[in-house]
């Protein structure tokens, strides 16, 4: 008896662990997207690289890339086309793709010269000159995803489900912060040679779980 009530209760710590992790997650994103200045689906036509020096490595290294980025979607702050700062880049598989991209207004963004401290890539951080940047996508959580597109057509088969692909899907890559999305967003693994990139998930679901319209 004493051990099905250990058993039962030790279900239940993890079922709860799991359930709040879950919600601490799906609330992180809601603030990421109600604080966020551009929620858009758009194509990437154009990147400058962003370099620096970094003191430790004494040499001359890209700390990210601004995106001219052209509206298809808007679902957050209009269909003018925009230039966003971007430090990862694992998700920047090519501009024939579009994206669904999260990105919040630069605060220091102003006429004069204004210094500040910015992520780069492989989690490093410089303080530089960030006034002419607009908008930035820098987080420990993705915020620009590939969008691919399944037709019914091409008849492309899930080697995992064997059943044909269809419908838009996010492309999602290699970070802890995505292992906790919520589980009512269809997700599956993604096998192209990419090690970054590691799951897609049902761009209709995230849409819903997340009331964007």
């Amino acid at each position: 008896m004493k051990l099905n009530y250990l058993l039962s209760s030790s279900l239940i710590i993890i079922i709860l662990s799991w359930t709040n992790t879950s919600f601490a997650q799906s609330n992180t994103y809601n603030r990421m997207l109600n604080t966020a200045s551009k929620v858009v689906r758009g194509k990437i036509v154009g990147s400058e690289e962003v370099r620096y020096d970094y003191d430790e490595d004494n040499k001359n290294i890209v700390c990210g890339q601004i995106l001219d980025i052209e509206v298809t979607e808007s679902f957050k702050g209009g269909n003018e086309s925009f230039r966003v700062f971007a430090s990862n880049n694992d998700m920047l598989i090519g501009e024939e793709y579009e994206y669904f991209i999260i990105a919040r207004r630069n605060n220091n963004a102003s006429d004069t010269p204004k210094l500040a401290f910015i992520n780069c890539f492989d989690e490093k951080s410089t303080r530089m000159d960030v006034s002419y940047i607009p908008y930035l996508a820098t987080s420990l959580r993705q915020q620009i995803f590939p969008i691919v597109n399944y037709k019914r057509e091409d008849i492309i088969v899930d080697p995992d489900t064997r059943v044909a692909k269809k419908g838009e899907w996010l492309l999602l890559v290699d970070r802890i912060a995505n292992n906790t999305l919520p589980y009512t967003i269809a997700r599956r693994r993604f096998n192209n040679g990419n090690d970054d990139i590691i799951e897609e998930m049902r761009l209709a679901d995230f849409l819903r779980d997340f009331n964007i319209k």
